[in-house]
C-alpha cells in the first residue's frame, strides 16, 4: 500500500515568558502543498501561518487561598474563516476559560521558581498535505497522566474531519489500525492487571475483566503522525496496579493490515530451520549436524505468544541441547529479510530478560517463518528460515528423518551386539559394536533408500569397519514401545535381525536442557 508523506510540527512554537496573560502568536506553518518528508524548524516558519496561539501564558501566581500556581499555557488557534474552524477554536478556548481564567489576574509570586501546583496546556500538530491533526494536552498538577483532546481539520475545504476520514486520506485501513490498537492496549492492560493480581490489588481470575477498549470508534481518540509513516493514538486507561489513570500511546505503521483469520492455525506450531545466515554466510544447519527448532504457543495475555527456541548439536553419542523461552508481543508491521524480501504485515518481537537480545519473527508469503536474532555485539545478527517440523518427518525430505536424529543406547548394555547407534542430520551414521571376539566403531552414510512399514520408518545404510570392510545394515524406527523417548529401534546386521523380541529396546539418549547464550 502506498502512502503520502507527513510533516511534523513541534508542539510549542513560542516560549515567551510573560508577566501577564497577553497573547502573542506563534506561527505553525502547514506544508504549502508539499507532501514530501521534511521537517520545518520553528525559526523558519513562513508568513502564511496556518496555526497561531490564541493563549500564551507562562508565569507563577499567588492564588486567593495563598497557594502558588505555575501556569504554562500554550493553546492553538486555527487561522481559517470557516465555521468549523471557529467552532474548534471555541472548544479549545473553553479549556482556558474553565481552568485558567481565574488565575490570570492573580498577582505574580515573589519567587517564580517555587510553586505548589502546575497547570500546563500544550499542543502539537502533524500534517498531511493541507490536513492537520491537532492534539492539545492538559495537566492539572496531580499525579495522573495528562488529558488529550484532538481535532482533525482540512484547511483547503475549511471542514473538520473525523480521525477515520483523515486516516483514509492517507491510504490507511482504519479497521486494521483499530484491530492492532485494541490488541496493543488490551495487552498492556492485562499485563498491568496481572501485576495487580500478584500484589493482591485484584482478585485472582480477573485478568480479562478490564474495560480497555472504551472507545466506540477511532474518531474518539486523538492521533498524531510521524515522518516515518506511523500513527500514534492517545488512549487514557486506569492502571489497576498503580491505582491511577495513565496514557497509552501505541505507535502503529499506517500500512498495517488485518491479521489473517486463521493466523493461529498458520503460526502456532513447531518449526525447524532449513537455512541460517550469519555474517553474510548462508548454510543448512543439518549439513553441520545442527538443528534449530522454534515452538510458538498461545499465551494467556492477549496479543502475546510463548516463543521457545531450541538449539541442538548432534554428536556421538549424545545430543547437546540448549533452549530458551520468551514471551513474544504481536505487532503490526512487516520484516525485511537479509535478501530484501518482505514478510507478511505482522511480527512477533521478544526480548531476553536482560534486554540485550531480540528475536523478531514473521511469516513469508510462501508460508515459511523468518526470524532475526540480534544481540548486543556488532555482527551478532543471525537470520533463520523455518519450515514446519512435520515436513522434516516426511520420507525423502532429508537423508534421515528428523525423528531419528540422535543416539540410541541399548537397554541392556551388558549384552553383545550394537551398544549404541547415532544418526546425524547430514545422513551419516556411526555405532559401537561388540561381538564375540570383535569390537569397534562402524561408520557410514544413509543410502537414501527409505520406506514406511507398519512398525515405523525404514532406512538403509552402507557401513564400514575401521579397516574399510563393508557391512550391510538397516534400521526401523518403532512408533511406540513404551520407552521414555516414545520410540526405539530394531535393526538387521548382516543376516541377523534384532528387534524388541530378541534384543532389549534402544532408547533415545537426549541430554538435559542447557541455557541458551544470546
Amino acid at each position: 500500500m502506498k502512502h503520502k508523506s507527513f510533516r511534523w510540527i513541534p508542539a510549542v512554537l513560542l516560549a515567551a515568558l510573560l508577566a501577564g496573560c497577553g497573547a502573542k502568536t506563534a506561527a505553525s506553518a502547514r506544508p504549502a502543498g508539499s507532501r514530501e518528508l521534511k521537517s520545518t524548524p520553528p525559526d523558519s516558519m513562513h508568513a502564511t501561518a496556518a496555526i497561531t496561539e490564541q493563549y500564551t501564558l507562562e508565569k507563577v501566581v499567588r492564588a486567593e487561598n495563598g497557594g502558588k500556581v505555575r501556569l504554562n499555557i500554550h493553546l492553538p488557534r486555527l487561522e481559517s474563516d470557516s465555521a468549523d474552524a471557529a467552532r474548534i477554536n471555541a472548544e479549545i478556548a473553553r479549556l482556558y476559560e474553565y481552568d485558567v481564567q481565574e488565575y490570570v489576574d492573580c498577582p505574580a509570586a515573589a519567587d517564580p521558581d517555587v510553586w505548589d501546583i502546575c497547570i500546563e496546556m500544550n499542543w502539537n500538530a502533524s500534517w498531511y498535505g493541507d490536513c492537520v491533526s491537532l492534539v492539545v494536552s492538559s495537566c492539572y498538577g496531580g499525579t495522573d497522566a495528562p488529558f488529550h483532546n484532538g481535532w482533525c481539520f482540512d484547511f483547503e475545504s475549511g471542514n473538520q474531519l473525523t480521525a477515520t476520514q483523515l486516516l483514509q486520506r492517507t491510504g490507511a485501513d482504519p479497521a486494521a489500525l483499530e484491530e492492532a490498537l485494541y490488541r496493543d492496549v488490551k495487552r498492556r492492560d492485562e499485563l498491568d492487571r496481572q501485576t495487580a493480581c500478584e500484589r493482591g490489588l485484584l482478585p485472582p481470575g480477573s485478568l480479562k475483566e478490564g474495560n480497555t477498549a472504551w472507545w466506540a470508534t477511532l474518531d474518539e481518540l486523538p492521533l498524531s503522525f510521524d515522518e516515518t509513516g506511523n500513527v500514534t493514538f492517545f488512549v487514557r486507561r486506569f492502571s489497576a496496579s498503580r491505582e491511577e489513570y495513565e496514557n497509552d500511546a501505541p505507535t502503529i505503521p499506517l500500512d498495517a493490515q488485518p491479521l489473517p483469520q486463521d493466523w493461529e492455525q498458520q503460526v502456532l506450531a513447531e518449526w525447524m530451520a532449513v537455512t541460517a545466515v550469519t555474517q553474510g554466510e548462508s548454510y543448512a544447519p543439518a549439513d553441520r549436524n545442527e538443528s534449530f527448532t522454534l515452538r510458538l504457543e498461545k499465551a494467556e495475555i492477549t496479543g502475546t505468544v510463548t516463543v521457545s527456541f531450541i538449539r541442538e548439536t548432534y554428536v556421538s553419542p549424545q545430543i547437546q541441547s540448549a533452549a530458551e523461552t520468551r514471551t513474544g508481543e504481536l505487532n503490526a508491521g512487516a520484516v525485511t529479510g537479509w535478501d530484501g524480501e518482505k514478510s507478511q504485515d505482522w511480527n512477533l518481537t521478544s526480548l531476553s530478560e536482560d534486554g540485550r537480545s531480540r528475536w523478531t519473527i514473521s511469516m513469508m508469503e510462501d508460508g515459511s517463518l523468518l526470524m532475526r536474532s540480534t544481540g548486543s555485539k556488532k555482527g551478532s545478527t543471525v537470520w533463520y528460515l523455518f519450515r514446519r517440523t512435520t515436513a522434516w518427518d516426511d520420507i525423502g525430505y532429508t537423508a534421515i528423518p528428523r525423528r531419528l536424529w540422535g543416539t540410541y543406547r541399548a537397554g541392556d548394555e551388558s549384552a553383545n551386539g550394537i551398544r549404541w547407534m547415532t544418526f546425524l542430520p547430514d545422513g551419516s551414521c556411526c555405532m559401537s559394536v561388540e561381538w564375540d571376539g570383535w569390537n569397534g566403531i562402524l561408520t557410514g552414510t544413509a543410502e537414501g533408500t527409505q520406506g514406511r512399514t507398519e512398525d515405523g520408518t525404514e532406512l538403509h545404510f552402507t557401513l564400514t569397519d575401521p579397516n574399510g570392510k563393508p557391512c550391510e545394515f538397516w534400521a526401523i524406527l518403532l512408533n511406540d514401545d513404551g520407552s521414555p523417548s516414545g520410540c526405539s529401534l530394531k535393526y538387521r546386521a548382516g543376516e541377523q535381525l534384532f528387534d524388541r523380541d530378541t534384543r532389549p529396546a534402544y532408547w533415545k539418549n537426549d541430554s538435559p536442557d542447557l541455557t541458551l547464550e544470546p
